[in-house]
């Protein structure tokens, strides 16, 4: 049985400024992704996850808001270019793609 982890994202800014928004539920992915899921959110750091203001400094700069919940706990958060950090990257390109 995998873990139950569910995930929200919401992108905004970029050059195209296309929003993203995206729900995804371990339990409601193909067997791969919900394994998927659990691995990344199993090795991410979430405690990077802050309520803290995101930098303005170049409007095509991208913004990510990011909820996570997982055994329990839940981790929410706002992250943006260029201060992403490289172990949250694999987890937000997994979401977005089922923008």
């Amino acid at each position: 049985m995998i873990e139950h982890v569910r995930a929200e994202l919401r992108r905004s800014g970029g050059f195209t400024g296309r929003p993203v928004h995206v729900r995804v539920d371990s339990a409601d992915l193909p067997p791969a992704d919900a394994a998927r899921l659990v691995q990344l959110v199993a090795s991410t750091d979430l405690s990077v996850l802050r309520e803290r203001p995101v930098s303005t400094a170049g409007a095509d700069l991208m913004s990510y808001e990011l909820t996570v919940e997982r055994g329990g706990h839940r981790w929410h958060g706002t992250v943006g270019d260029p201060d992403i950090p490289p172990s949250l990257r694999p987890l937000l390109q997994f979401l977005t793609r089922y923008s």
